[in-house]
């Protein structure tokens, strides 16, 4: 029976999609990987639902990586090896900006939305959330043994959007930082990113 392709998990950011040029270029990048980029649902706890129905469904040596919202997601994958990318830990900051607005999604979505509401609810919800994302008994999976050592971190010099750095730092202590802002671009992706997705993938 042929082995299987190693998993890597990409989690998009906010107001993107499973569809972005992100994951369009992972998937090229990584012919030999099979490459899962789920869209996340708005409202955080139907995206934590759909997350751990997704960690039933891969292996435990995927590596997850997620940039912006999708880095603090990613982050609660506990038992997992993780890659996050300019992580957001306080998306509500964000939303609380655009409080009463409408917000467009950059990407397709499967689900066909084009847009979503920004209200106080969702705000709260998020808020609710990122209190105990760092604690090691809640998160998205805690059936494997968890270490500060299967996380791995990129913070752009530029970005000039969150700065999750410190924060980052008080759990996790691997990181690297790039020239490039909020986004992460085609260079970052193909030479810093995929590369540690490579060395992940050859330890299993």
């Amino acid at each position: 029976m042929p082995n299987k392709k190693p998993q890597v998990v990409y989690l998009h950011g906010l107001q993107s999609s499973g569809q972005s040029a992100t994951c369009q270029r992972l998937r090229r990048a990584l012919p030999k990987h099979e490459v899962i980029t789920p869209d996340l649902a708005v409202p955080p706890e139907m995206a934590m639902t759909e997350l751990k129905r997704l960690t039933s469904l891969i292996s435990p040596d995927a590596v997850i990586v997620g940039t912006s919202m999708g880095g603090m997601f990613a982050q609660q994958f506990r038992g997992f090896k993780r890659i996050l990318i300019n992580p957001s830990f306080h998306v509500s900051r964000k939303l609380s900006e655009f409080t009463g607005q409408r917000l467009p999604f950059h990407n397709p979505r499967k689900d066909g939305l084009k847009d979503f509401e920004v209200n106080d609810k969702l705000v709260k919800k998020y808020e609710k959330l990122e209190a105990r994302q760092f604690d090691p008994k809640s998160g998205i999976i805690g059936r494997h043994p968890d270490s500060p050592d299967l996380v791995w971190a990129f913070f752009g010099t530029q970005d000039t959007v969150v700065n999750g750095k410190d924060e980052y730092l008080q759990h996790y202590s691997q990181y690297q930082d790039f020239d490039g802002g909020h986004r992460l671009d085609p260079d970052t992706t193909l030479n810093l990113i995929v590369p540690k997705i490579l060395e992940l993938t050859s330890k299993q």
